[in-house]
């Protein structure tokens, strides 16, 4: 660009018709408030990237490149810096960056992602999930973990192997942690939220995507979270699940209202839990009171009558 641009676009971003994204990088206001809330988010995070060449995007920024569902809204990742690693910069942070220094225990965790913007070197997806337990939250660092186990974009042979591999890393407890409670059958984010309150209540770990058969061999249902030994099944009712037919949005209700006369037919407790009462505490509730109620009073549901699924944690 020459001086004469350069100049130009200045007097113009002084009239207000150019936004500062970075230092020396912009762009027409216009132009910004075409994007997407997503997409200018993506661009704030590649803008400073591109400013910083030697840096490798990490935490929450790379974990939003790998779209990986952390917040419950895009508009949440406006409330924090993008977050930059380097081997040779100084740990710091400025109003919209916070650098970190890079460990050589990621020579073989970076990555490149092309995005709209440009391309950008980041850390590979499961390294991302893993930092987020010791920089963001053990919840963030679960969603991302269970995202990547749901959607094949890593095993769990990979989480123990890269877990071992981060153990001089400062926060390593907290990546432990996180991966112990990180498991492929969580469906959604809001299935692993119920999972870590399952886990916060002081629950033995329940099965997750449990095929249940009923006495005369006829499949009943696959459950969210199964505690054989109680013979209780809990769901989250998510209401996505109900614009899967929109022509008959009752059709799904009634499946669902005959799937939990036959649980109960057969022995077993059917609990839904649903984003309000998950949120406003009554889910616990509800949870501790049936747990209470069933432990030491029914029979485990025999064994031979569920298969498949996957232990929600190992810890």
């Amino acid at each position: 660009m020459s001086k004469a641009e350069r100049q130009r676009i200045f007097r113009e971003w002084k009239r207000g018709e150019y936004v500062r994204l970075a230092r020396g990088l912009f762009i027409l206001r216009a132009d910004l408030e075409a994007l997407s809330l997503p997409e200018e988010l993506i661009l704030r995070v590649v803008v400073h990237a591109c400013a910083a060449p030697k840096s490798v995007v990490s935490g929450r920024s790379a974990a939003l490149l790998w779209d990986m569902p952390i917040v419950e809204s895009p508009a949440r990742f406006r409330e924090h810096k993008v977050e930059l690693t380097s081997e040779r910069a100084r740990a710091r942070t400025t109003t919209a960056v916070t650098f970190r220094l890079l460990s050589g225990s990621y020579a073989s965790a970076v990555e490149e992602k092309s995005t709209d913007f440009g391309t950008v070197r980041l850390t590979d997806a499961l390294t991302t999930a893993l930092d987020l337990a010791r920089w963001a939250t053990e919840g963030e660092a679960v969603r991302a973990l269970d995202h990547g186990l749901q959607h094949e974009l890593f095993a769990l042979a990979d989480v123990r192997t890269r877990v071992a591999e981060m153990r001089r890393l400062s926060g390593w407890e907290k990546i432990r942690r996180a991966a112990l409670l990180a498991s492929p059958g969580s469906e959604s984010p809001r299935e692993t939220d119920l999972k870590l309150l399952l886990h916060e209540l002081g629950l033995p770990a329940p099965w997750q995507q449990v095929d249940i058969f009923a006495r005369g061999g006829a499949w009943i249902g696959r459950a969210d979270f199964f505690f054989p030994e109680l013979a209780l099944v809990i769901e989250y009712d998510g209401r996505e699940k109900y614009q899967l037919d929109p022509d008959d949005p009752h059709a799904t209700r009634a499946k669902e209202h005959e799937q939990g006369e036959q649980y109960r037919i057969n022995g077993i407790i059917p609990l839904y839990v649903c984003d309000e009462t998950l949120r406003d505490g009554t889910a616990a509730e509800l949870i501790t009171e049936q747990v209470q109620q069933l432990h030491g009073k029914v029979a485990p549901y025999p064994e031979h009558r569920w298969s498949g699924g996957h232990p929600a944690w190992e810890c």
